[in-house]
């Protein structure tokens, strides 16, 4: 899936979209309790610009949408990418690169 969130055109759809229209992107207009839950829990934190945060949420719920997952996760995620400094498209887009469930395990 990390493929069509680097497509040029997702990228861009990023620059503008909202959390809520990423993973309803992402997720064929699925948006569940757990998903408002997650999303509200990174709303506030402005560590990250809207468009790397869009990024961080379509990787996220690229592997882990639809499915059950611990809702501090994408929190766990964002506050990673922080702190590796992800202010770029292009840093994020190395990002993704990343095996998403090898990350969390280190964060917990």
């Amino acid at each position: 899936m990390s493929r069509q969130i680097t497509d040029p055109e997702f990228l861009s759809f990023c620059e503008t979209a909202t959390p809520i229209e990423v993973v309803e992107k992402i997720t064929d207009h699925t948006i569940r309790g757990l998903e408002k839950i997650a999303l509200r829990s990174i709303s506030t934190r402005n560590k990250l610009p809207a468009n790397v945060a869009n990024l961080l949420v379509a990787y996220f719920y690229s592997h882990y949408g639809n499915q059950v997952y611990n809702r501090n996760d994408l929190a766990r995620l964002y506050d990673y990418w922080a702190s590796r400094d992800v202010r770029t498209m292009a840093k994020g887009t190395e990002m993704v690169q990343e095996d998403i469930e090898e990350v969390l395990k280190s964060l917990k």
